[in-house]
Parts: structure tokens; C-alpha cells; sequence
């Protein structure tokens, strides 16, 4: 009984400094990468964000939808 206790103390030992090995090597990789976000992609890097004439193309599209439907109902 004694040796099979000191077999499970032995393994929990083990994991415990696996596990202390694995947090200490993340926490080293964390600080080394960068977070790579959505506003660090390539595919936004020349866009820009919608100025003050936005209100104009919400009434286009506005009008486009009612020029669609006319168009159907009338036809």
C-alpha cells in the first residue's frame, strides 16, 4: 500500500513541475507575440472609416429599394 501511495505522489509531483514548466513557457511566449487583431490585418491597412457623407448612401440605397419596388408593382 505504502509503494503505490508513493507511486501517486511521484506522479502528482511530476505533473506539478510539467505543469509549472508549461505555465512558465507560455507566460515567455505570450511577452514574445503580438496579438494579432483585426486592425492589424493586411486587408484593412488603406481603408478608411465612413466620414460625415454617410447619410448620403443610406439614401440611396433608400431610393434604390423604392425605385425596385415601384418597378415591380407598377409592371
Amino acid at each position: 500500500m505504502g509503494i503505490l501511495v508513493e507511486k501517486d505522489e511521484d506522479k502528482s509531483e511530476l505533473s506539478r513541475r510539467i505543469n509549472a514548466d508549461l505555465r512558465e513557457r507560455a507566460v515567455r511566449s505570450s511577452k514574445k507575440e503580438d496579438v494579432d487583431l483585426v486592425e492589424d490585418s493586411e486587408y484593412l491597412k488603406n481603408t478608411n472609416k465612413t466620414n460625415r457623407f454617410s447619410w448620403f448612401w443610406f439614401i440611396l440605397v433608400f431610393l434604390a429599394a423604392v425605385a425596385l419596388v415601384v418597378i415591380f408593382i407598377v409592371s
